[in-house]
């Protein structure tokens, strides 16, 4: 997989975004033809509600909404409340995060030689309504392995960051619903290795953006904005003598507590850095070594009244891939294998917390093998340990990427991505 050139030193202050990676202007109400995903996402943020009768196309070429039927939850585990619908018509790699009771997901796709971010907004109700597409100036010179990051919340928003095909991080915050429309893109960082998922997350202040810097080592930094959207400081988060990359944010972690990796040829430390009410970092301390984690490493957290669990990449025997699991907290507990080694090929994870319970998920491959199908094996994790797994199958025969969010007490949204499109999923689980 090509990398992004390294840059050296530390990253250079924001810039302004450029006028190329501004939301597109929307075209004339009517004139969006069916089935044109793209345009019916677009939007003039002079006039953002001025599209939205074209939400229908996302409808047109999507799934609808599986209905409501009796769902039997096992003790200690998850069933499927709502299958696996999909809410993007091509192939890309996207995130999610629970909003207003339902979902927003935000993810990488091409429309020819062109790359873009979309943004749709999935209501509780399970409608469908676009939020922006913003077109990258650089596309990304081969296939994307690392989905963009987002975060929502009533307060804040919607925050997505992204990295285009040069390597440069830029951060935008949306307003989605009724008071739809959203700022300007703003430049963070270059040289940022586009393997890597930049992490975001709210502090009491604003939106907090993590991300990986494509040097030698690799390094990590947090950037801090305020309540306009202004970047209020930079922070180098990387343990001294030590690289950071795989920055990960810790679901239900109050105040926030950011992860990074430092994957080696051997023992692979993760480190934690504590941060306060205003998102400042405190020292980045070494939480647990795990064993040799794979490149491009990935971590996945969430904690909640039961401890704090990590997903991480690792290998199998003969160097399979394989998705390792450990405890960190009240007490660390020796890592074990979520997804066991038997084939190859990058594996997704993702971990979300309910208030009694953390929910578990990654792509595990059908048959071994080089080049083998998946689907998502999830679990629960309660104050007895792990439940029984539950797996669900890609809805075209193949998942590639998983991403998780919950939006109640015992509900967790799923957004699987696949070789034709994006879907979205729902889970119930049991809370004892």
């Amino acid at each position: 997989m090509p990398r992004v050139p390294p840059a050296p030193g530390a990253p250079p202050p924001p810039a302004p975004a450029p006028p190329a990676v501004a939301l597109e202007k929307a075209p004339p109400v009517g004139s969006v033809p069916v089935g044109s995903v793209e345009e019916a996402l677009r939007y003039d943020p002079a006039d953002p509600l001025s599209n939205l009768e074209a939400a229908d196309v996302l409808d047109r070429g999507a799934a609808r909404k599986t209905p409501a039927r009796q769902i039997v939850v096992p003790a200690r585990g998850c069933a499927v409340a709502e299958q696996p619908r999909r809410v993007w018509s091509k192939p890309g790699l996207a995130n999610v995060a629970a909003f207003g009771g339902g979902y927003v997901l935000a993810g990488y796709t091409r429309s020819g030689a062109n790359e873009q971010v979309f943004v749709v907004h999935v209501t509780e109700a399970g409608k469908l309504e676009p939020v922006a597409t913003v077109p990258l100036a650089v596309p990304h010179p081969s296939e994307r392995v690392a989905a963009p990051g987002v975060a929502a919340s009533a307060g804040h928003g919607v925050t997505i960051a992204y990295i285009d095909g040069a390597g440069e991080l830029y951060a935008q915050t949306l307003r989605v619903g009724d008071a739809h429309g959203g700022g300007a893109a703003k430049r963070l960082a270059k040289g940022v290795d586009t393997r890597f998922t930049p992490a975001v997350q709210y502090s009491k202040r604003g939106p907090l953006v993590a991300y990986t810097s494509g040097t030698t080592p690799m390094r990590s930094f947090l950037v801090r904005f305020d309540p306009k959207g202004d970047v209020i400081g930079t922070h180098d988060v990387t343990p001294v003598a030590m690289g950071a990359a795989a920055p990960a944010f810790v679901d239900g972690g109050t105040p926030a507590t950011l992860l990074t990796a430092d994957a080696r040829t051997g023992m692979s430390p993760i480190a934690r850095t504590r941060l306060d009410e205003e998102g400042k970092p405190s020292t980045a301390e070494v939480l647990v070594p795990v064993s040799m984690m794979t490149q491009p490493a990935q971590l996945s957290a969430a904690q909640s009244a039961v401890g704090a669990y990590v997903l991480f990449s690792g290998f199998g025997s003969a160097a399979t891939s394989a998705v390792g699991l450990v405890r960190v907290a009240p007490t660390v507990t020796a890592p074990e294998a979520f997804i066991k080694g038997t084939s190859y090929g990058q594996l997704s994870h993702a971990a979300v917390s309910l208030p009694s319970a953390v929910v578990i998920a990654a792509t595990a491959p059908l048959a071994p093998g080089k080049q083998p199908k998946h689907d998502v094996q999830f679990a629960l994790l309660d104050a007895k340990g792990q439940g029984p797994q539950l797996h669900v199958a890609g809805p075209s025969g193949d998942v590639t990427h998983v991403a998780l969010a919950s939006t109640g007490l015992d509900q967790v949204g799923f957004a699987l991505s696949a070789p034709d499109g994006v879907y979205l999923g729902a889970l119930r689980c049991s809370l004892e």
